[in-house]
């Protein structure tokens, strides 16, 4: 199976949270969602079933029909990604309350939920650490992501601070959790 998110905003690598999205779709994945990711791309992701390898940029493992699934992903660089959507991330944090490792965010606000919780998680991160460049490591899921909903997320370090964990919860219910890396400064 391929998968050809667009690119969203400015950014020049697929968004992570565009990547679970269009896995989702495409599997009709229930629950237990799982997306790790080892390198960004710009390019079409081919979905196959077994075991990650050395050649995969990650894997994606669900749960559908009650039956676990798993699927190593590898870039496609024969299929730039040429489709971009218009984006500004700033409105992704729109009407967000901030606190020092918590934000909120009412129901309504443009954006998928995991796009959302994702541009609240840095929002959070950028504002102590202003230099660094993150990167989404990994997105767990129980079930899908809803089309919308009240947001709230809460960041936590791991591993000294290379790593933060962001636990996302909609509507008052724990949805999952995205990892995400502390990479070299901005230049």
């Amino acid at each position: 199976m391929l998968i050809e998110p667009p690119l969203t905003g400015e950014r020049t690598y697929l968004h992570g949270a565009d990547i679970l999205d269009a896995l989702v779709a495409a599997t009709g994945a229930e629950s237990d969602l799982g997306l790790v990711l080892r390198v960004a791309g710009d390019c079409a992701i081919e979905a196959l079933p077994g075991p990650p390898d050395a050649a995969a940029c990650g894997r994606f493992r669900y749960r559908r029909g009650g039956r676990d699934h798993q699927l190593v992903l590898r870039h496609r660089p024969d299929r730039p990604i040429a489709r971009r959507l218009v984006g500004d991330d700033a409105r992704l944090v729109a009407g967000a309350e901030l606190e020092c490792d918590r934000a909120t965010q009412p129901a309504g606000t443009p954006g998928g939920i995991l796009q959302r919780a994702v541009a609240l998680a840095l929002a959070l991160l950028e504002r102590p650490h202003p230099e660094d460049y993150w990167s989404i490591a990994e997105i767990d899921c129980r079930v899908a992501p809803p089309a919308d909903g009240a947001l709230a997320v809460a960041v936590q370090p791991r591993l000294g601070g290379r790593f933060w964990r962001a636990a996302v919860a909609v509507d008052g219910g724990p949805l999952g959790t995205v990892l995400l890396a502390r990479g070299q400064p901005r230049r």
